[in-house]
């Protein structure tokens, strides 16, 4: 019965600030202590009294008492560290997960025995805390006081409900706590509760007595990709909503051939077999381990366990009844009420042999699949080249090339063999199909066929084509790193094929055979993300040394997100998805979301837009890309930190063909940005992107002027092919320390462009600078920095500045191509921001 209880758990979190008050739901809070990092949760335990750190009532309201208590789980014992610039940390509550509630040093006191408190997030220094090594925990300092106070348990007491306060730093046991690693609250709660509560009726319930068919002989069914079809309704199992998460519900669907309708059936013996959906690693599974009737039927973390396990019986020819080994094969997958309606629940009731019961197995890619529609997926692509499987379900594919280390050329698919081909094509992209846990598709952009050796057998010597795609070991790969880069990230990779995992993909002559993996150059490749142009693409740092492309999360599973919940609980940690934001999200408070590494987030077409939800990449992150979203967030929310991209820790970073709305109008008292990219981030790209309406645009390096030798050289970046309309100042933007390239850009309507700091090396090129109704200033020189411009439009002049001139050139960093200014403007103006169809890149 584990399982059933993490499944609770999983529902019950959605209501914890009731239920955990009450103590219904225990989470465990007795981990080892850790050492605490920015953007991770903890239970924060005294030393003196091993009691938590916790908002007193689980409250999300300001002026919520914070006490010390017995550990019981609560989301007011769970914190959330977010490190400010300086190096303090606001700690925030999981009472609002948010993140627009912090730690508070009562009205801001700096007196022995103030309150601590937890209030609205307000930038003032009572809510930034040190948090430093004593002894074998940590003590929480308080900025407010310089340092000198902390936070105590009054009077040293042990008891449970003792009040926290601040007091003069000591190091006694009861100023000293311990960071304790606490699980993200969940949203993970299934949608169907309502239509599988059991009800007395179910949908064979005139004829569910009456047993008669023998289930005990297991149909063999084929390993394989499947669409399963209801035979009563002509309706497709499928994930509700198309959104990928442990505890999603299962419904039936009207035919559109998206991820969440695909299953992969998986032969597990003893005529048993689990159903992959298409979504990610996520298996179809009986709710709770439930056996009776009316038991809801969802997707959870694969596991292979009973509930996860169904045996076909072919009740008559191609019509196979689904029976679940949690019931010793009595009951099986039933659409509830035998409705023909879109939407309506599958549940577990016992066998009657109904049609409502039975399911028709259409292999995916079969020309009865239904699967051509691919919902709203080809966008209207303006080019024949490009194949119908790019972009099929409804959102960009983030399509990668592999270029040879042996000759630098491209991986390109042909009429017949696969070739060796230095021209950039879309026969040369190739789309990642993650097919099971360590083993890929790769599909051509252009033709839509599976990379795959002739007649798809895996022999030494093998010719490599691509071939019609098909579920065959052949056709499946292993994409495993060998080297590493200047940064310790994954840069050349050998390509294997599943079916023979000895042979691997190898350059001889101008074609692509099988052949023995002995580390040969002709057998390692770059791994780069198409489009990815700059510092987040191939390039090489400033000494020459090689550093590998951003990949995101191609290499994961695709997971579709419709909540900030779930947007989070993906974001963070380090194993890769490809998170697709497959409806609009909003929050009514500034809603902050932490960001680990490898990660792709891509919004869908027309869809995709975040209200008043930040990320922030802030610690161990690195590796990720954003892509086709659009930020949008109310003009009350304009203070200092309210920035909705913010990029301070880890390398390889993409923002790409994203929308900042900004703001209808602008004032001077806001102070927020679109974008800060600082501290020791580095090797970061901005392309395809629109900046509207803002009276501040990017932020960029360390940001003061104490940050010389700490911050020297970050981050590299480059700016290139986006559109800057009506931001009043910094727009490029304002650069410290780090290496700027600027090129390609349409900026209107502004007073101020760059502005160089301290230490900045910048060199812009054949941008185009229109002022608008506005001064347009394109340099604000301050004397500082150095600067360098090249072939731009210009609204105001460049030459005879106080600001040095910059010797770099990014062309010693990695290739490029620019257009002219006019160019420019002109493809700014039709490209760039969040698309409702095709993305077109620059490099197209």
């Amino acid at each position: 019965m584990k399982k059933f209880g993490r499944k609770v758990l999983s529902v019950v979190l959605t209501l914890a600030t009731v239920f955990t008050t009450i103590g219904l739901i225990p989470e465990p809070v007795h981990a080892a202590a850790v050492e605490p990092e920015s953007g991770n949760i903890y239970y924060i335990k005294n030393k003196n009294s091993g009691k938590y750190l916790t908002v007193e009532g689980d409250s999300a309201s300001d002026g919520a008492n914070v006490i010390q208590s017995t550990g019981t789980g609560s989301l007011g014992q769970r914190w959330i560290l977010e490190q400010n610039s300086n190096g303090t940390y606001r700690l925030h509550p999981a009472t609002d997960m948010t993140g627009g509630i912090s730690l508070d040093v009562a009205n801001g006191s700096t007196s022995g025995g103030a309150n601590i408190q937890i209030w609205s997030n307000n930038s003032a220094s009572a809510q930034n805390f040190g948090i430093t090594a004593s002894g074998d925990g940590y003590v929480i300092t308080t900025e407010v006081t310089g340092h000198a106070s902390c936070l105590d348990v009054l009077n040293m007491s042990t008891e449970s409900g003792a009040n926290v306060i601040q007091w003069t730093n000591n190091a006694t046991a009861n100023q000293i706590w311990y960071f304790e690693e606490a699980s993200w609250p969940s949203s993970g709660s299934s949608s169907s509760s309502s239509s599988s509560s059991g009800s007395s009726s179910s949908s064979g319930s005139s004829t569910s007595t009456s047993t008669t068919s023998d289930t005990s002989n297991a149909s063999y069914i084929e390993e394989g990709w499947y669409y399963i079809k209801n035979v009563n309704s002509n309706k497709y199992l499928q994930v509700e909503n198309n959104s990928g998460y442990a505890g999603a519900n299962v419904n039936q669907g009207t035919g559109t051939g998206v991820s969440g309708q695909k299953w992969y059936v998986d032969n597990v013996g003893d005529g048993y077999y689990v159903l992959k959906n298409g979504l990610g690693d996520y298996n179809l599974d009986v709710y709770g381990w439930g056996t009776a009737d009316g038991t809801n039927i969802g997707i959870w973390d694969a596991n292979g366990l009973d509930c996860q396990q169904f045996k076909f019986y072919e009740a008559s020819s191609g019509k196979y009844a689904i029976m679940t080994k949690l019931t010793s094969d009595e009951k099986c997958l039933d659409v509830y009420n035998i409705s023909t309606d879109d939407g309506a629940n599958v549940c577990q009731w016992s066998y009657w042999g109904g049609n409502g019961q039975l399911w028709i197995l259409e292999s995916v890619g079969g020309s009865s699949s239904g699967s051509s529609s691919g919902g709203s997926s080809d966008s209207g692509s303006s080019s024949s080249s490009v194949s119908s499987a790019i972009d099929a379900d409804g959102y960009p594919d983030q399509l990668m090339t592999f270029v040879s280390t042996s000759d630098g050329k491209y991986v390109t698919a042909g009429s017949s063999a696969v070739s060796s081909n230095g021209t950039g094509s879309t026969a040369n992209r190739w789309k990642i199909v993650k097919k099971g846990s360590d083993y890929y598709q790769i599909i051509n952009a252009s033709n839509g066929k599976a990379l795959a050796p002739a007649s798809n057998s895996a022999t030494s010597g093998a010719s490599v084509v691509t071939n019609s795609v098909a579920s065959n070991n052949a056709q499946y790969w292993k994409i495993t790193a060998v080297k590493t880069d200047c940064n310790g990230d994954n840069l050349n990779y050998k390509i294997v094929n599943y079916a023979n995992t000895n042979l691997a993909l190898t350059l001889s002559g101008s074609s692509y055979v099988l052949s023995t993996y002995s580390g040969s150059a002709t057998q390692c490749f770059r791994f780069n993300a198409y489009g990815a142009e700059g510092f987040a693409g191939y390039s090489k740092n400033m000494s020459g040394s090689e550093k590998a492309s951003v990949t995101g999360g191609v290499l994961g599973d695709v997971v579709y997100v419709s909540s900030t919940s779930s947007l989070q609980s993906y974001a963070s940690g380090s194993t890769p998805y490809t998170i697709v934001i497959n409806s609009n999200i909003s929050e009514s408070a500034l809603t902050k979301v932490t960001v680990g590494k490898n990660k792709t987030f891509i919004g869908k077409f027309g869809s995709g837009t975040l209200s008043n939800i930040h990320f922030r990449c802030i610690s161990s992150s690195g590796n990720v890309i954003f892509k086709n979203i659009t930020f949008k967030h109310d003009a009350s929310k304009n203070e200092n930190d309210d920035i909705q991209m913010y990029i301070s820790n880890g390398n390889n970073f993409w923002v790409d063909h994203c929308t900042f709305s900004g703001h209808s109008s602008m004032t001077d008292s806001d102070v927020d940005k679109h974008m800060y990219v600082g501290l020791k981030a580095d090797f970061v790209s901005v392309t395809g992107c629109y900046f509207g309406g803002h009276k501040y645009g990017l932020i960029l390096g360390y940001p003061n002027e104490d940050g010389v030798g700490t911050y020297s050289g970050y981050p590299r970046m480059t700016i290139a092919n986006n559109y800057f309309y009506n931001n009043y100042t910094r727009a490029p933007g304002l650069m410290r320390y780090g290496y700027f390239h600027c090129y390609n850009n349409f900026i209107y309507g502004f007073n101020l462009g760059y502005t160089p700091y301290t230490g900045c090396n910048i060199y812009s090129e054949k941008n185009y600078f229109d002022k608008g109704s506005y001064s347009g200033k394109v340099v604000d020189d301050k004397g500082v920095g150095a600067f360098t411009d090249s072939g731009s439009v210009l609204s105001s002049s460049v030459s005879n500045l106080a600001t040095a001139a910059t010797s770099w050139r990014p062309s010693t960093n990695y290739s490029y191509a620019t257009r002219s200014a006019s160019d420019a403007k002109t493809w700014a103006q039709n490209y760039t921001g969040a698309q409702s169809s095709k993305i077109t890149y620059a490099i197209d």
